[in-house]
């Protein structure tokens, strides 16, 4: 059970960090501003109104993969999956080559219960982005012997 959470927390810290690592650029400054709102709510805590900045920033620009980008992050965060998923592939959608967004539709899917299509999105990542490979290999190989996390459900666990 302790080896599950500690897989768990691992996994939200690396969408976290794919979340927060990605680089805010727009020639649209009021998105940007939308976004850096976003963020700033995000690191005071206050997730739904971060949620509402960048559903704004998507609405001023429905095209704006870095919003999508930080909502999907901000689903994961909140253990919203299937949101996550959704809001992932609306990113890829719009930028197929981003590496990002199927490392976030992977733990998405991991997360859901759907391992098959978790290592075909890791896999795709890798095809993008080869560097990633031996970051990403580790949890490749888990997936692919079975001992990955037990499926989760989308609403966060009252304890």
């Amino acid at each position: 059970m302790l080896v599950t959470c500690v897989a768990r927390v691992r996994l939200l810290a690396m969408i976290l960090w794919i979340a927060c690592s990605l680089p805010v650029v727009t020639a649209a400054g009021e998105n940007l501003s939308l976004i850096e709102q976003g963020n700033q709510q995000w690191a005071a805590g206050d997730l739904d109104q971060a949620a509402v900045s960048y559903r704004a920033a998507i609405g001023r620009d429905p095209k704006h993969v870095d919003a999508y980008m930080k909502l999907a992050g901000l689903h994961m965060a909140r253990q919203e999956y299937r949101a996550g998923v959704e809001t992932f592939q609306k990113a890829i959608g719009l930028e197929p080559n981003n590496a990002n967004a199927f490392i976030g539709l992977a733990i998405g899917y991991l997360h859901m219960g759907n391992p098959a299509l978790a290592q075909a999105a890791l896999e795709e990542a890798v095809r993008i982005d080869p560097g990633r490979r031996a970051t990403l290999e580790p949890l490749m190989a888990r997936i692919q012997s079975g001992t990955s996390h037990p499926r989760v459900i989308d609403a966060p666990q009252q304890e």
